[in-house]
């Protein structure tokens, strides 16, 4: 399979942090970044909850952000639409 190269930049203290886990893990920051992609790929989503205070305020990407945002509103959508449906089928 073709191979191809990704870089990106991200704060340096949270990269130090990731490769200490991932050392204590048997693996390096490719190995983790690999796996997240194809986990990513396999459920067709992000594999974990992700919230506003997972975003390192110095690496905060307006997309990223305005995503993390519309996620929680439509989560706080369904779980309201989810409650008025819970409390229209015991009124009946």
């Amino acid at each position: 399979m073709a191979q191809t190269n990704v870089s990106f930049e991200m704060n340096e203290k949270l990269r130090d942090q990731m490769e200490e886990i991932c050392d204590e893990l048997g693996m390096d920051l490719e190995d983790a970044f690999k796996l997240f992609a194809k986990k990513m790929v396999n459920e067709q989503q992000i594999p974990f909850e992700v919230t506003v205070n997972d975003i390192p305020n110095d690496d905060a990407d307006e997309k990223v952000v305005r995503f993390v945002k519309i996620s929680a509103v439509v989560a706080a959508v369904a779980a309201a639409v989810s409650l008025v449906i819970h409390l229209f089928r015991k009124l009946r």
